[in-house]
């Protein structure tokens, strides 16, 4: 027997009818795609309500508990419908949210990237009695093999996010904006393509290999790409042979980009699905 009970907010239904009425809730709450979870719990408080006062309706006119819960359920109707509705009236603040984090996720790689690969140059001149000012010679050409690195790792990672089930699909984003980078870059400077495309290809590569479970296997998707491109078009660097610095800076950005995405996706990720 379900008993009803007064609180100082509103009648409440115990018992097997009120397990019913949460599951309604929270099937609705799972597809609805909100925002974030202070529109599901708003959204779930507004749901709980309404299913409270259309039981309490039918119990009022003597239905018992199996009943009640079938005429909640037709009166409700179908929970996919309303969390349907929910998600396109949330639509474009979700995606407002998302673009957002995207956009400072890209933002905090790509500064990440510039202090690793200026630290390891630095170290490099250090070592070989070389003025550190001259590892800033070409920055405006390092400018765009620092985004080359940070995009092609967050486009891999948006991959896995979108699509978290098809690893053929979830590389998309990369192949997408690799060879739309390839056209800009032919287009800027023609001269100095082959570096940041392989840069970009080693860090989408390298965030891919992470995901197997083999220690330091990864290391290989920072340096496959970067030999294929060694041997297809020489020198990549000035003095350089195998550009050793190189892969090493990729290397290193692409561990502190696996940590800044744990901790991006602990704070603030939203579900892409």
């Amino acid at each position: 027997m379900v008993f009803i009970h007064e609180s100082s907010e509103c009648h409440t239904l115990e018992g097997q009818l009120v397990t019913h009425l949460d599951h309604i809730v929270s099937r609705v709450i799972l597809l609805a795609k909100l925002p974030d979870n202070k529109h599901r719990r708003e959204v779930a408080k507004e749901l709980r309500a309404h299913l409270d006062d259309l039981g309490e309706e039918s119990r009022s006119q003597g239905y018992d508990d199996e009943a009640t819960a079938r005429i909640v359920r037709i009166r409700f109707g179908d929970p996919h419908e309303v969390a349907a509705a929910f998600a396109f009236v949330y639509a474009p603040e979700r995606w407002a949210r998302r673009i957002l984090q995207a956009a400072i996720l890209v933002a905090v790689s790509t500064v990440a990237v510039g202090l690793v690969i200026s630290t390891v140059q630095s170290i490099a001149a250090i070592c070989t009695a070389t003025s550190v000012l001259s590892t800033l010679r070409d920055i405006h050409h390092e400018v765009f093999g620092l985004a080359a690195i940070a995009a092609g790792y967050c486009s891999l990672y948006a991959g896995e996010r979108l699509f978290p089930k098809s690893l053929a699909r979830a590389l998309l984003p990369s192949v997408t904006l690799g060879l739309s980078l390839a056209a800009v870059l032919a287009w800027l400077i023609p001269q100095h393509v082959a570096l940041p495309l392989a840069a970009f290809t080693c860090a989408a590569s390298g965030r891919l290999l992470q995901r197997v479970p083999i220690p330091f296997v990864w290391f290989a998707g920072t340096a496959l790409p970067l030999l294929i491109a060694w041997m297809l078009f020489g020198r990549l660097l000035p003095g350089w042979q195998f550009p050793w610095l190189v892969w090493l800076g990729l290397t290193i950005s692409c561990k502190a980009l696996r940590e800044i995405v744990r901790l991006f996706e602990r704070g603030c990720v939203e579900d892409f699905a």
